[in-house]
């Protein structure tokens, strides 16, 4: 659909047309619940907090409800501003230029760079941890981030807009490779169109009049969230 008819689909839905039953919305105001389902529906969608319980990639159908939204992008790494021994961090942290055009809103995982000392380049996973678990893998000899027959997987930290990737001190990082779901662009009313694939555009709408039903607090509300909340 268009913003448009996505616009039109909203006042169907809300049965403003014929009946006049329900408050007058503004262009704005359409575009704000439009805007607010958009935002509401990436988020359960990748999260699993959903009907089908299911999150991104855990099904075709959360592939396809999300896939115009994946990016990925190869983004250097420096020891500079480091906090941790053996640390390397994105030049810029999400800052970067790289993300410019498509802004970082969701992570879907991590792959690096990595050059063991008088070896050669090779791309490798990382280790995910939490700040509690830094100082457990730090002692762990069996870490996958200690570099083992040439391989390694860096420990992950994410802190403010920065990644940070550490390493045994037995090789480096060199580049992150970074793949994540973009912010959804917001939709205006003839201008512009929302970037999630089509098949998602009924759902949101739908999605979007529960919401402006909910905010009105009208008696329909209570039914048609039963509707949303089977809608796939």
């Amino acid at each position: 659909m268009t913003i448009s008819e996505m616009h039109d689909a909203f006042k169907l839905e809300l049965d403003k047309i014929e009946s006049l039953q329900y408050p007058s919305f503004t262009t704005n105001e359409i575009d704000y619940w439009l805007n607010r389902a958009i935002r509401e529906f990436v988020k359960t969608r990748y999260s699993g907090i959903n009907p089908k319980r299911e999150g991104f990639e855990q099904s075709q159908k959360r592939i396809d409800d999300l896939r115009t939204l994946v990016r990925e992008v190869t983004v250097p790494c420096t020891i500079a501003d480091a906090i941790k021994p053996n640390g390397y961090v994105l030049t810029d942290g999400f800052g970067n230029a790289q993300f410019s055009t498509a802004a970082y809103w969701l992570s879907l995982g991590e792959e690096v760079s990595i050059t063991p000392t008088g070896s050669t380049a090779i791309r490798q996973g990382v280790t995910e941890i939490t700040y509690d678990e830094y100082t457990y893998e730090l002692d762990n000899p069996y870490s996958t981030y200690r570099l083992h027959y040439g391989k390694a997987k860096p420990l992950r930290l994410f802190y403010n807009n920065t990644i940070e990737f550490i390493s045994d001190g037995t090789y480096t990082v060199d580049n992150a490779y970074i793949r994540y779901i973009k912010s959804p662009v917001e939709v205006v009313y003839s201008t512009i169109d929302c970037d999630l694939p089509e098949n998602t555009h009924d759902e949101i709408v739908s999605l979007s009049v529960r919401l402006a039903l909910e905010n009105i607090e009208q008696p329909r509300h209570q039914s048609y969230s039963q509707e949303v909340s089977v809608m796939e």
